[in-house]
């Protein structure tokens, strides 16, 4: 007699993707270089960043890092490349379709005002731009990670450009308005000011002007 359970099982089976493979013994062992090195060098910085401190909070030899890592500076490049706070965006996490723009475009400036907000992402804004001078590469490898947001709305607004729900031919343009103002001075303020500058109320507040003041600048002529 068939059993269709188990028939519905074995095709569920089949059709489900494979396992990833377990991370070998020496990715997991950069995983954690990586992790000790990142606690280390946002908590103080590149130039306080002392590789006996790294080593301690990676709970690996200084010997094992040095054969990861020749150096201080390679080290500090793959940890500010890996950082997956200012991850590149591919795809904006929210809702999109069926929904008023003002919507989607509130819940945008959320989520950048509290990731650029964050004590994860002001640490490693601050990482980069001390070091930009001296590393000019990876601070343009950083900026690149900030600016994924901005160009992952761009099709979002050329869309709505094409609806009429906004007035521009330069939706690119539009996108580094929007995230200027969504930035305003929240962003600097929290950068010198502390926590204290940027509690979730002001946030909120200051997320529904800079939408409101966007869609204004944008809005279609009569």
């Amino acid at each position: 007699m068939e059993n269709p359970g188990l028939e519905h099982r074995l095709t569920e089976s089949e059709g489900a993707p494979p396992e990833a493979a377990a991370p070998s013994r020496t990715e997991r062992k950069l995983a954690q270089v990586l992790a000790g090195a990142r606690e280390v060098i946002l908590a103080h910085g590149f130039q306080a960043a002392s590789v006996d401190d790294i080593a301690r909070a990676a709970g690996v030899s200084k010997a094992t890092l040095y054969r990861y890592f020749p150096d201080k500076a390679s080290l500090f490049a793959a940890v500010m490349s890996a950082d997956c706070i200012w991850r590149c965006e591919e795809r904006l996490p929210v809702e999109t379709e069926g929904r008023p723009l003002a919507e989607i475009l509130s819940d945008v400036a959320l989520w950048h005002a509290r990731k650029a907000l964050s004590p994860e992402g002001q640490s490693a804004f601050r990482a980069a731009l001390a070091e930009s001078e001296r590393f000019p590469e990876l601070g343009e490898a950083f900026f690149d990670k900030m600016d994924g947001g901005r160009r992952s709305l761009v099709p979002i607004l050329a869309r709505a450009a094409e609806r009429g729900e906004i007035e521009t031919d330069d939706p690119d343009q539009a996108a580094r308005h929007f995230f200027a103002l969504c930035r305003g001075d929240l962003f600097l303020r929290r950068l010198f000011c502390g926590a204290h500058a940027s509690c979730e109320d002001r946030m909120k507040t200051h997320v529904r002007e800079a939408v409101r003041a966007f869609l204004c600048i944008y809005r279609p002529a009569p």
